[in-house]
């Protein structure tokens, strides 16, 4: 793998490990008030954390997310070209 590509991924899995529940923290608290844990950011950051490690699928859709997108998006491109030109889209890749 190419550090490039790494470095994207990593950057995705960073996305949605920390700027995902960083963003939903600010916007549910301009929507629908200030959060109700005694350490705010913290405790909503660590509730979504402890749900997405006992299997809640919305806490995994928002840790995971982008990661998960970028990965069902080259599925699709690839399973495309499969189909419409018969040959693998990555044996022109070294």
């Amino acid at each position: 793998m190419k550090a490039s590509r790494l470095l994207a991924l990593l950057a995705l899995a960073l996305s949605g490990s920390v700027v995902f529940p960083v963003a939903a923290y600010w916007a549910g608290g301009r929507v629908v008030g200030p959060y109700a844990g005694p350490r705010g950011l913290a405790t909503f950051i660590g509730n979504i954390y402890s749900d997405a490690a006992s299997g809640s699928l919305l806490a995994l859709v928002m840790v995971t997310g982008p990661v998960l997108v970028v990965a069902i998006w080259k599925l699709r491109r690839w399973t495309l070209q499969r189909l419409v030109t018969g040959a693998d889209p990555d044996s022109s890749r070294q």
